[in-house]
C-alpha cells in the first residue's frame, strides 16, 4: 500500500509487481492525456506545425536559434513520455484532444509568444507537480523536464515582452489575450474531475486541477499585467470549469 504522507510514499520501479492496480491504471491514463509523446500522431503533426511557425515567424536569427533549441526539447519531451508508457505496456497512443488550445491559429509573433509564455507556463507547473513522484522511471526525468519548461515559458515571457514594447504591439496583446487566456485554463481540465483528486490521493501530484489552476491565475496575472495585458475573467468563453 502507498503511505498517505509524501515523504513515506514507496516508489515504484518500472514492472514492480508490487505496484498497486489502481496506481498502475492511474499513471497510465495521465500519462497517455500528457501531450508530449512522440508515439502519438497528433503529437508529431503539432511539433511539424510548430516548427514551420517557430522558423517563419521568428523576427530575427537570435529568436530562431532560441526557438530550435526549445524544439529539440519538445522532440526529447516526447521521447521520455514515450519510453516510460512502453514501460507500463503502452506502445501507441491515439487519444482525442481536449486541449484545444494547441489546434488554435498561430499566425503573428505575438500568438507565438503567448503560446509558449502561457502554454508552456502550465507544463512548467505540471513539471513541479511531477518532483517526487513515486514512480522511478518518470521521477528519473521530472527534474529535467521542469527546467525545460521553465526555459519554454520565459523565452515566451520575453518575447512578450518585446511585443509589448509598442502601443501598437500592447494593442494586439491585448486583443489576442481574450482568445489565450480562457484556453489556458482550460488545460488545467475539470475542477469537479475525480481522476484529478486520485491523482493527489496517490501521490502523482501534489495538487487537484483547480488548485493548480488557482495557483497559476495568482501568478500569472501580476506578469501579464507589469507589461500592460489585462487578463479577461477567468470564466469567460472557458469550456471546462
Amino acid at each position: 500500500m502507498i503511505a498517505d504522507t509524501a515523504s513515506q510514499r514507496r516508489v515504484y520501479a518500472e514492472g514492480d509487481p508490487e505496484m498497486p492496480g489502481e496506481f498502475r491504471q492511474l499513471l497510465i491514463r495521465m500519462l497517455v492525456h500528457h501531450i508530449e509523446n512522440s508515439r502519438s500522431p497528433w503529437y508529431i503533426n503539432l511539433l511539424n506545425r510548430l516548427w514551420e511557425r517557430c522558423m517563419t515567424l521568428a523576427p530575427d536569427d537570435r529568436t530562431r536559434t532560441a526557438f530550435a533549441r526549445l524544439m529539440q526539447q519538445e522532440v526529447e519531451h516526447g521521447a521520455i513520455t514515450a519510453r516510460v508508457l512502453e514501460g507500463l505496456g503502452v506502445d501507441y497512443v491515439e487519444q482525442p484532444r481536449g486541449q484545444y488550445l494547441f489546434d488554435l491559429p498561430i499566425e503573428t509573433f505575438c500568438d507565438l509568444a503567448y503560446f509558449h509564455a502561457l502554454g508552456d507556463r502550465v507544463g512548467m507547473y505540471i513539471g513541479e507537480e511531477w518532483e517526487g513522484i513515486p514512480y522511478e522511471p518518470l521521477l528519473r526525468y521530472a527534474d529535467r523536464l521542469h527546467k525545460d519548461e521553465v526555459f519554454h515559458c520565459t523565452l515566451g515571457m520575453r518575447n512578450l515582452r518585446r511585443v509589448c514594447s509598442t502601443p501598437e504591439g500592447r494593442e494586439e496583446a491585448s486583443k489576442l489575450i481574450n482568445k489565450w487566456w480562457p484556453a489556458v485554463l482550460d488545460m488545467f481540465g475539470r475542477s469537479d474531475s475525480r481522476a484529478s483528486e486520485a491523482y493527489v490521493r496517490l501521490g502523482l501530484r501534489k495538487r487537484d486541477n483547480e488548485g493548480l489552476r488557482q495557483q497559476y491565475i495568482a501568478d500569472t496575472r501580476p506578469l501579464l499585467e507589469a507589461i500592460g495585458v489585462h487578463a479577461p475573467h477567468d470564466h469567460a468563453n472557458r469550456r471546462y470549469l
